[in-house]
Formats: structure tokens, sequence, C-alpha cells
């Protein structure tokens, strides 16, 4: 019987450290696994359950620059105090460079401007092409400097460019060099969107 109980807890503990919640925007057709301990801050996010024509998308991305969708927060680190890091950030924003090359052009022009603001700003991983659900996408590494709690730390941030008809996914994935390494699970979730 202590046997078959021990089993139990331990395979109720392995589910709910895989468990996972599925986010899914209907209105810009992106869905992603979070894992269950991450908590979804969508205060001043586009609303993921609303439907939108071709049309009503195309106005409300040249009404805008960029569309935040939703952030997550890992539950488990907000409660140790407040801290924010780590977490992902998702956006979404028209696509002016239909064409991949140029694409990853603008992407890696960005980045240079991000020095300027960022003057620690350094790449891990250069602008490159991956794949994402079957779609070619650009995926970069780049460290910085930023205040958190009141100090200053050095955190890490994993960003996929995923363009998709006339508009263009930015997820960003962000955690603290001295904190805990989220780079595994940040990976999991990328195998798991779909786009469409």
């Amino acid at each position: 019987m202590k046997k078959i109980f021990t089993a139990s807890l331990i395979f109720l503990c392995l589910s709910s450290a895989f468990a996972q919640k599925i986010y899914h925007n209907k209105g810009f057709g992106i869905t992603i696994e979070i894992p269950q301990t991450w908590w979804e801050d969508n205060r001043n996010g586009f609303p993921a359950e609303i439907e939108l024509s071709k049309s009503e998308r195309k106005k409300i991305l040249d009404d805008s620059n960029s569309v935040f969708l939703t952030l997550f927060y890992d539950r488990e680190t907000i409660k140790e105090g407040g801290n924010y890091i780590p977490k992902m950030q998702f956006n979404v924003a028209s696509n002016y460079e239909k064409d991949f090359k140029v694409l990853l052009k603008a992407t890696q022009n960005n980045v240079k401007i991000q020095k300027k603001f960022q003057p620690d700003y350094k790449l891990v991983k250069k602008p490159k092409e991956v794949k994402i659900a079957g779609i070619r996408c650009i995926a970069y590494v780049a460290t910085y400097s930023m205040m958190v709690n009141g100090k200053t730390t050095t955190i890490r941030s994993f960003t996929y460019v995923i363009p998709y008809k006339n508009y263009v996914f930015h997820l960003n994935f962000t955690d603290e060099i001295k904190g805990k390494d989220r780079s595994k699970e940040f990976e999991e979730a990328v195998k798991t969107i779909k786009i469409g």
C-alpha cells in the first residue's frame, strides 16, 4: 500500500511538473503551451478570445507600430519577492518586409539600434534563420543590464521573429543571468508554437 501511495505521489509530482496551459490568440492565430507555474498578465494586452476579420486585423496593425498581446511571469518567482524576471512577452506588428532576407536585414539593423539604448548590450547568438511551426523565422539571444527590484542586474533575452501573412510576431523570453536558467523552459515552449 505504501509503495502504491509513493508511486502515485511521484506520478502526481511529475504530471504537475510537465503540466501545460495553452495560450491561444484567436485574432492573430498563435498558440503556445506555457508551464502551469507561469501566470498571465494580460491587463493591457489584446484579448485572446476576440476573433478578427482580415480588414479589422489590418486596421489594428496599421494604427499601431506594435500590438501587445500578453505577458507571462513565473508565479513562484513573484511569490519569492516580486522579481518580474523571468518573463515571456508576445507582440505582433505589421510586416513591411515581405521578403525574408529583407526582414532578416531589418532585424539585424534593429539589434544595432539596441546598442545605442543599452551600452552593454551584447549578442550571444546573432540573428539567424530557424524554423518554427514550419515557418522561416529569425532567432537571436542577447544580454544587457536593467533595473529589477531596485537593483541593476544582467538579463538574457531570447527573441523570435515569426512572419505570417502580412504581420510578424515578436516573442521575447527573458531570464536573469544570476538566476535560475530558464532556457530549457523557453525552448520547450517554442517547440509547441502553432501559427494560423
